[in-house]
This record gives C-alpha cells, structure tokens and sequence, in this order.
C-alpha cells in the first residue's frame, strides 16, 4: 500500500509542480504588465521553481526508492496545491476594490504578500530532496560494502 501511494503523490509531484510554476508564472505576467516592468527582473522568483526541478530530476537519476519517499511526495503534493491555492485565490478575488472600481480581476497584493512564503516551502522542499538523496547515497554505499 505505501509503493502504491508513494508513486501516486510522485506522479502526481510533477504535474502539480507544473501548474503552480504555470500559476506563478501567470501572477508575476499580469502584475509586471500592470506596473509596465519588464518580465527579465522576474527571473529571481522562478530560481527556487528550478532548484526543486533539478533536485527532482536528480532524484530520479539516484532513483531512491526508500519508504521515506511517501511522507516526501505527500508533503511535496501538499505544498504545491497551497501553492496552487494562493494563485488562484489572487486570481478569482472578487472583495477589492481594484475589482469594482478599474475591473482589474487579479490582486497582485495578496499574491505579492504570499510570495516569500511560496519561496521558503520550494527551498524546503528542495532542501529536504538533496537530504534524501544524499541518504540514499550513504545507504548504497553501506550496502554494497556490507555485501561485499
């Protein structure tokens, strides 16, 4: 039962990874095009999105498959579907002014004011995926010296 749902919040780890990077993304074309800043001083807010994507490739390649991957990939899944929460939350706020008074369909505030936190849980989970892999390497390493 655990192999069945670490792999169902594995796969399910990197098609939420893209819609939260697709959402974010979305959030900082609709506030940089609103204040006439160019997308090239955005780039800082996409380097933890590709942090976690190099640590989850990288974690392919090693390929650990320990048990300790569940709470992982369910822990990864959650934060990408806050992550998910919070875009669309900026997106559908109908209770702002910004709303009534210049029709503008996007609060940039909420999702501003959201966005570090967003950073801090991609870090994390980059961090916690070098910490597996690096486990996972010492693992194989007792392992194959122990069967030697």
């Amino acid at each position: 039962m655990k192999d069945v749902l670490s792999k169902l919040f594995g796969f399910f780890k990197y098609i939420l990874l893209i819609v939260s990077f697709g959402l974010v993304l979305y959030g900082i074309m609709v506030t940089y095009n609103r204040l006439g800043k160019p997308l090239t001083d955005a780039i800082s807010t996409f380097i933890p999105f590709g942090f976690v994507l190099i640590m989850f490739i990288v974690s392919l390649i090693v390929k650990n498959n320990d048990n300790n991957k569940l709470l992982f990939n369910f822990v990864s899944c959650f934060t990408f579907i806050i992550i998910i929460v919070i875009c669309l939350r900026s997106m559908y706020d109908k209770k702002m002014l910004l709303y009534y008074k210049y029709q503008i369909n996007f609060n940039p505030a909420f999702f501003a004011d959201n966005l570090s936190a967003v950073h801090m849980m991609l870090y994390l989970i980059g961090i916690a995926n070098v910490l597996l892999v690096i486990y996972s390497l010492l693992n194989k390493k007792k392992k194959t010296s122990i069967s030697e």
